[in-house]
């Protein structure tokens, strides 16, 4: 049987990598013996609107999709969805879909959610190829694989201190770093301006920075997020 893949990601350097990747594997004896068997890589796509024409009109049995996609605001309501919005879509639309998700967040809240909303595989940015070989036959075998790296952060409590930022912050937090502003987060998470205001601040206090320049300053040097005005 020929697996037909569809790779997602804001930056076209990650899909084209992604995609070397796939193609210069071999396709695993603990999926098929059969040598007309493979990888077949239907396309790569930067949007969500995209990636939805191609899951609609295609029959895919893999997607490998990035946290972060290219959004358009005041457009079809698909268009603006990324993150663990779009995932939750995805899984309700396409419940046989197998979704690895690639993500630089290690956010213990987020990762759980994630798995818990059908996805089957959550890797970080920085894997090599043996890595993405396994995570993909683990996954089409129907198993759920988190990168050993990450293991760890899903694993553990919470901070005592309750300072951790919560998964609603962080969110608020990756969605600004986009250049929306407290109205469209407002709208894209389904929440009024004050309560996004309220994560907003909760979130500052807790990385202890007082200003909006600060934020951003802090968030650009950690590279928590990709910062784009």
């Amino acid at each position: 049987m020929c697996i037909n893949i569809v790779i997602a990601d804001e930056l076209k350097l990650v899909r084209k990598g992604v995609v070397s990747l796939i193609n210069n594997m071999h396709y695993g004896e603990q999926l098929s013996s059969d040598p007309t068997d493979g990888y077949n890589i239907i396309a790569d796509t930067s949007t969500p609107n995209e990636l939805v024409n191609i899951l609609a009109s295609n029959n895919i049995d893999l997607l490998i999709l990035g946290y972060s996609l290219s959004t358009k605001e005041n457009t079809n309501p698909i268009s603006s969805l990324d993150g663990y919005a779009l995932i939750k879509w995805l899984t309700k639309k396409y419940p046989n879909l197998k979704i690895i998700v690639i993500s630089p967040y290690k956010h213990p809240s987020l990762m759980r959610t994630i798995l818990e909303m059908g996805a089957t595989g959550y890797i970080s940015m920085d894997i090599c190829e043996k890595t993405l070989e396994r995570v993909i036959i683990s996954v089409l075998n129907n198993e759920v694989y988190i990168e050993k790296g990450m293991m760890k952060s899903l694993f553990q409590g919470k901070d005592s201190s309750g300072r951790e930022v919560s998964l609603k912050e962080m969110e608020v937090l990756r969605l600004l770093c986009k250049g929306l502003n407290l109205t469209s987060i407002a709208n894209r998470m389904n929440l009024s301006i004050k309560t996004v205001s309220a994560h907003k601040l909760r979130a500052m206090s807790k990385l202890e920075v007082n200003s909006d320049c600060q934020l951003y300053c802090l968030l650009t040097e950690t590279r928590q997020f990709n910062v784009s005005f």
